[in-house]
């Protein structure tokens, strides 16, 4: 009977592995072919249309949406992306008494097997591109509204970071009181390369969520709505998350001159986006393991296999593209570093991270020891390693990110007379031209390079 039951055990778990539908599959395969389809211009093939409340699925449709200008329609998913992020958030406005995402499903199996919950860049950038949006459509008190909501964003997400952070120090005095846990933390640790999430550059951010672009806008919304005093903090907080920028200095003095464009000239804020947010692999890392069966005189052989998310960031597209307005040269500066939010954002979550892999690597010991005592010899070994087999299959990493966000966000802003201008954006030696029409005291032109491609995104 007993090994019966070891044997179904390996088998339940290898075929829900198997199923094609199951929601333990590798996104990297899914976001794999989206960008393929975007890199080669086939913006309409890129993504199949859904009716879905998945948060991530309405994140990423939302932006391809963008990048097809068609802003109605990336509006309407970014709204029901939205629509998760601001359930998750009024439990954590105004306390750090939230419902934290952490499952005894989730640490048993996978992450996979709970809803998608956008990481705090993410959950800023939604409510960022959706002012973009809304800016495109010129409709500034709607974009008004999103970077209201981008604050209360960010509260609630330090909010729940402490409260995280609490959790995974308790996790963390857990695991050094057990001898097998305490191990098996010491080798993850030991045989994992965590050195892209531990650059200088990483632990220079303040945290993974705020970031100066999204503040520099929220400064140049309120400005062109004329409430200074609004803009102003935008800007100042531009210049905490961006030190040393000169453009950030000077829009924060034009605030307090209370200088405002001139009659029939457009103060445009120009912003670049390169490339797209890293991706995420499962890695694997193997971790020998001494059963020790007691009162058992079978010998199995094992190996425990965890897993941890490792950053496949964009090497196409990720340098700065020079562009020219009126064949006058314009310097964009840098705003953003995506690629190292994102590992901010996987570096304060390794202490649960590892939590999780010790805690599906105990299940999988006991599983293999229970396969191990079955009978003995070979079938105990087979057993071992078809428990171990569908272990790894479960447990690997949750590979889900918000893929299509830009690399990387430059700005520049300058003033410019009402009329047509030619911008030029020259990529790899090809330029690329696109026809502007200024007639407002303030206006936002974006465009994003992707692939050998610009794709420009226009205020109408």
């Amino acid at each position: 009977m007993k090994v019966s039951n070891s044997l179904l055990g390996a088998m339940v778990l290898l075929g829900l592995s198997a199923c094609a539908n199951n929601p333990f599959s590798s996104y990297s395969k899914t976001s794999n072919a989206t960008l393929n389809n975007v890199y080669s211009g086939n913006l309409a093939m890129a993504m199949k249309a859904e009716s879905t409340g998945d948060p991530l699925y309405n994140m990423e449709y939302g932006e391809l949406m963008r990048l097809n200008q068609n802003y109605t329609q990336s509006n309407y998913n970014f709204s029901l992306a939205q629509q998760s992020i601001d359930l998750w958030a009024s439990s954590w406005m105004v306390s750090t008494g939230g419902q934290l995402t952490t499952t005894m499903t989730s640490m048993l199996l996978n992450d996979n097997a709970i809803e998608y919950q956008p990481k705090g860049y993410e959950r800023t950038f939604l409510t960022t591109e959706h002012a973009l949006n809304h800016l495109d459509l010129n409709n500034w008190e709607n974009a008004r509204v999103e970077i209201k909501k981008m604050y209360q964003i960010e509260q609630a997400t330090e909010n729940y970071n402490q409260a995280l952070y609490s959790k995974e120090a308790e996790e963390t005095r857990s695991i050094s009181q057990d001898q097998q846990q305490s191990y098996l933390s010491r080798q993850i640790l030991q045989k994992y390369n965590f050195s892209d999430i531990n650059s200088p550059q990483v632990l220079a951010l303040k945290n993974s969520y705020q970031n100066a672009f999204s503040h520099y806008l929220a400064g140049f919304v309120f400005e062109a709505l004329n409430e200074p005093s609004l803009a102003r903090p935008g800007y100042v907080k531009a210049g905490q998350l961006s030190p040393n920028n000169p453009l950030i200095q000077q829009s924060i003095d034009n605030i307090d001159k209370n200088i405002r464009p001139k009659a029939g000239f457009s103060d445009v804020l120009i912003v670049e986006e390169t490339g797209h947010a890293p991706q995420i692999k499962s890695e694997e890392i193997h971790v020998p393991i001494n059963l020790n069966l007691s009162n058992n005189q079978n010998s199995c052989i094992n190996m425990i296999d965890v897993f941890y998310p490792k950053l496949i960031p964009d090497r196409y597209n990720n340098m700065l593209y020079p562009f020219s307005i009126d064949q006058a040269v314009v310097q964009p500066l840098p705003m953003v570093n995506v690629d190292l939010m994102a590992a901010r954002a996987l570096r304060d979550e390794t202490p649960h991270l590892i939590a999780r892999n010790i805690a599906a690597a105990v299940r999988n010991i006991g599983l293999s020891q229970a396969s191990c005592s079955a009978d003995g010899g070979n079938l105990g070994t087979l057993l071992s390693l078809g428990t171990s087999l569908g272990g790894m299959m479960l447990d690997r990493a949750d590979e889900r990110t918000w893929t299509l966000l830009p690399s990387k966000i430059y700005i520049n802003r300058m003033s410019l007379a009402y009329g047509k201008h030619t911008l030029t954006v020259n990529v790899n030696g090809m330029p690329y031209t696109q026809v502007v029409n200024l007639n407002q005291p303030y206006q936002v032109i974006t465009f994003r390079v992707i692939g050998n491609q610009v794709l420009f995104n226009l205020q109408r």
